[in-house]
């Protein structure tokens, strides 16, 4: 180190003494480091390292497909689950849960929470130890066994004051009591780290269920089975449903394509996002090695103007390896201020969880750990290493004679470095145009995704969730009641134009969360026939209207719709298509295919068509329900308008009515809570969430890219116009014209970029690859994107050598022949 301090002194008098290189290096090695460390902090974090569990490798997930029931992922009926648990020979340990959310009403204040529904066999599986207390046993989920309830570590801090005398005590679950069995550890959340409350449940079939797949099954795979050992054995566990429960046949089973799939848990938290995250990391390695590319040709064009320094030095006795010092302080001094910031700009980024608020699962394990650090100091030293060995070759590379000759003024160049630095600027020009072309496509997957008709309109609208316990809201009518009398106080609230209320909105996770299958009558069902699957809803008469979906034929719900023989419903046009195609539907009758004892349905009307839980699932099969309050005793339909969402649509900002809104509920009940308060368009936008954010870091890595690609063809072709200018001077003396020059140098900007084309053409078509996950309506070879981009780059880039080139149309060829 004290041969290094006088040459760091040296290097650090040398670039104050350039202000502007320095500002320039030290900022876009902030930018790349900065940018790849806190990528791969998240990558790591979210990808990498193992689920916090023990011998996570081994979990899975129990899931279903079945196509011709339209169930693309599906989970665990009660049948198939206790079938695979009872007869697998592929795991130690099974169990099932269900999420859901409860409003705790012990205290003074309810508090709606998370919770998982879940079988003893859940944790063991999970091999979690309790805090305090015990997990539960087998006998908690025995069949007519008091349920228990475990606490997150957070709801037990939080609510209860930490408290371990709480074990064996009883907290209020919807106005129900639960006891306490036990505290599960700090930082402990399955399956959601929102989850605060666990309460036990058995399984009991009543039926095959293959279509009621409602439940998430997870196990814990033997040594030595596999993933593909254990979905085989459930395949040939699910071929044997028949012969254990009548209701469902080998011929269903082959019409609806039913199959078991086993898929690791990991990939079951983290895969939704796994194509944004691996797309992003490469958009930041591209950006990383731009910008790695632009301080190179920065070091490139300093150290050639070093060359008279270096051969003054030499002259005056300088050893080969002072120089090396020498350039090595500057270099590492350099990429140790890039490094430094870049590090502060990733720690920055790692604390405000990258912008990305819940779209990412595990984001709040995220850490600036020692492997992220490790990489960005690595970075650094490496930079800094390569830098200094390249301005050491290049500075002190030629004849020192021939520098001293030429004064402190031009130096030479070599063809050599001169071809490096177009090769670099070449690089850059090709990873610009993959990050430009994987942008374009992004975009226009979002556009396509924004132009998409919702059937309704979501400006100027509140949301929020009511759930009833069931203890004291029992029944249909009971529960339609309560919401009836809150929607009538909201109504007479100061710019409230419409309050209406359904079980589930577009694009939420409720509304595909009760589906099954109906039959029209009059058309039979014929053997190995699937029937058209449905979601289910249930909607307060002018709930179309306060959504402003359109009533495209009859009616839409009034009261004495749910009395008589066949209870009134509501069709979405593209059920009404999948049924009678494009016959009236207005009148006719159907009912649950699922359950023959179930009452005939009448179709009152045909609402338009909104998506179900996401916008790319398209049009909902939707079969809505009346929420009546004349409902009457012992009416049977598959949902209890119980836990509803309310829909209030106001003259006013939403956010101002919120208050309001929650004091006219509990004017109702005190006891019931409001939760999930937002507007409508919210939720809208969270849809897209996940497309637009990787849209919106594509096109900025792309524009930091490009911006960077076209400063080093500025640099290198205003670089070649400096160092040629004796040239120039010789040409022009023998009659070539002004525009000669212009072309020449253009020319050189051109090939340069024509050269970084072709290999980005090449990389983009890799890149793209990652995003089809990620496109809606768009493929990733969209020729828009690989024909308009290159052609915008090269237009861009060919302007950027304009000024150099008019620079070479006006010199003077008298002044140009004496710098000879």
């Amino acid at each position: 180190m004290a041969l290094l301090r006088p040459h760091l002194t040296r290097a650090t008098r040398r670039l104050l003494r350039s202000p502007v290189f320095t500002i320039t290096a030290v900022a876009t090695l902030t930018l790349g480091i900065g940018a790849a460390t806190a990528i791969f902090a998240l990558i790591d974090s979210v990808l990498l390292r193992p689920l916090p569990y023990p011998q996570a490798d081994r979990l899975v997930e129990l899931r279903h497909t079945a196509p011709g029931f339209d169930i693309k992922d599906g989970g665990q009926s009660d049948a198939t689950f206790l079938h695979y648990k009872d007869g697998n020979r592929v795991f130690t340990e099974t169990g099932a849960y269900l999420e859901n959310v409860v409003t705790l009403t012990d205290g003074e204040q309810p508090e709606r929470v998370d919770v998982a529904m879940a079988t003893p066999g859940v944790f063991s599986t999970l091999g979690v130890k309790p805090l305090h207390g015990r997990l539960f046993t087998a006998a908690d989920g025995a069949s007519g066994a008091a349920p228990r309830a475990l606490l997150s570590h957070e709801l037990w801090v939080r609510r209860y004051g930490a408290d371990p005398s709480i074990v064996g005590r009883t907290v209020e679950v919807n106005r129900s009591t639960r006891e306490v069995a036990g505290v599960l550890p700090p930082g402990f959340g399955f399956p959601r780290r929102e989850t605060g409350l666990w309460i036990s449940m058995g399984v009991e079939p009543a039926g095959a269920g293959v279509r009621d797949l409602y439940l998430n099954g997870v196990a814990r795979l033997r040594p030595g089975v596999s993933v593909e050992d254990a979905e085989a054995d459930l395949r040939r566990l699910a071929a044997t449903l028949p012969e254990a429960y009548p209701d469902v046949s080998a011929e269903m089973l082959r019409s609806a394509r039913f199959e078991a799939v086993v898929v690791p848990l990991k990939e079951r938290v983290v895969g939704a996002v796994r194509p944004a995250l691996l797309m992003l990391a490469w958009a930041v390695a591209f950006l990383l090695l731009v910008a790695l590319a632009n301080v190179a040709n920065l070091l490139l064009v300093r150290a050639e103007r070093r060359g008279y320094d270096v051969a003054v030095e030499r002259a005056l006795g300088a050893r080969d390896g002072d120089l090396a010092r020498g350039f090595m302080a500057e270099s590492l001094l350099l990429t140790a201020l890039g490094g430094a910031l870049g590090l502060a700009l990733a720690w920055a980024a790692v604390r405000s969880r990258f912008g990305f608020a819940d779209q990412i699962p595990r984001l709040d394990e995220v850490r600036l750990g020692g492997a992220a650090l490790a990489l960005g100091v690595g970075l650094a030293v490496a930079s800094g290493l390569v830098f200094g060995v390249v301005s050491l070759a290049r500075a002190g590379r030629g004849d020192p004679g021939a520098a001293l000759k030429a004064g402190g003024g031009r130096a030479t160049g070599s063809r050599h470095w001169h071809a490096t630095q177009q090769f670099l600027v070449a690089m850059q020009v090709a990873l610009a145009l993959a990050l430009l072309i994987g942008s374009a496509v992004m975009v226009q997957s979002l556009w396509a995704l924004q132009r998409v008709s919702l059937g309704f309109d979501p400006r100027q609208t509140l949301t929020f969730d009511v759930a009833l316990p069931s203890r004291q809201y029992r029944g249909y009518g009971e529960a339609a009641r309560f919401h009836a009398q809150v929607l009538e106080r909201l109504r007479a609230l100061p710019g409230v134009t419409a309050a209406e209320a359904a079980f589930g909105l577009p694009l939420t996770p409720t509304l595909a969360s009760f589906t099954g299958g109906v039959e029209v009558e009059g058309r039979a069902t014929r053997p190995g026939e699937i029937p058209p699957a449905v979601t289910y809803n249930i909607a307060t008469p002018g709930y179309f209207d306060a959504l402003r979906i359109p009533v495209l034929r009859g009616r839409t719900f009034q009261d004495g719709d749910l009395a008589g023989d066949a209870p009134s419903v509501v069709v979405s046009e593209a059920l009404a298509r999948a049924l009678v195609g494009t016959q009236d539907p207005v009148g006719r009758r159907l009912r649950l295919a699922q359950d023959s004892t179930s009452p005939w349905l009448t179709i009152v009307g045909v609402a338009g068509s909104v998506p179900g839980a996401a916008v790319v699932d398209g049009p909902a099969r939707t079969l809505y329900f009346p929420a009546l309050a004349d409902a009457p005793e012992g009416l049977t339909l598959p949902l209890v308008p119980r836990d509803m969402t309310i829909v209030v649509r106001t003259s006013l900002p939403p956010a101002s009515v919120v208050s309001a809104v929650r004091g006219a509920v509990r004017e109702v009940d005190p006891k019931v809570p409001i939760a999930r308060v937002r507007p409508l368009e919210e939720i809208v936008a969270q849809a897209s969430a996940r497309s637009r954010l990787a849209a919106l870091l594509l096109v900025f890595a792309a524009g930091t890219a490009l911006f960077l690609g076209l400063l080093g063809i500025y640099g290198v072709v205003s670089y070649s116009v400096a160092q040629r200018t004796p040239e120039f001077g010789v040409r022009l003396a023998l009659g070539a014209t002004p525009g000669d020059l212009h072309r020449m140098v253009l020319r050189q900007g051109a090939v340069v970029a024509a050269a970084g084309i072709v290999a980005g053409l090449m990389v983009a078509f890799a890149l793209t690859r990652l995003l089809r996950g990620l496109l809606y309506e768009v493929s990733p070879s969209d020729p828009r994107a690989f024909v308009l981009m290159p052609i915008a780059l090269f237009a861009v880039a060919v302007g950027a050598s304009y000024l150099p080139a008019r620079r070479a149309g006006r010199t003077d060829p008298l002044r140009a022949m004496r710098t000879q």
